[in-house]
């Protein structure tokens, strides 16, 4: 007859839950990624030329909402760094 084992500490089981913590993040991380690329990927099936368009509208209008941001906070329309080489001055 075997021996019955005794009852694992407390310590354990508690490293044992949190190191699912990491799969757990990344299988929900790629899940949530797949849900929002899914209806692109499925536009792009059916008709690469509407697909095209509406990235190319989500992608205006993700630059629409950062320069509108840049400008509520003061800043200029180009960032230093394109206007340092724009007058010559990037080295």
């Amino acid at each position: 007859m075997p021996q019955p084992q005794p009852p694992r500490k407390l310590e354990d089981q508690f490293v044992e839950n949190v190191s699912r913590y990491p799969t757990y993040f990344v299988t929900v991380l790629l899940g949530g990624i797949w849900a929002g690329v899914q209806p692109f990927v499925n536009l792009y099936r059916k008709s690469p030329t509407a697909g095209a368009m509406v990235t190319l509208g989500c992608l205006l209008l993700l630059l629409f909402v950062y320069f509108t941001l840049r400008g509520m906070t003061g800043e200029t329309f180009l960032p230093g760094w394109m206007l340092r080489w724009s007058s010559g001055g990037l080295s």
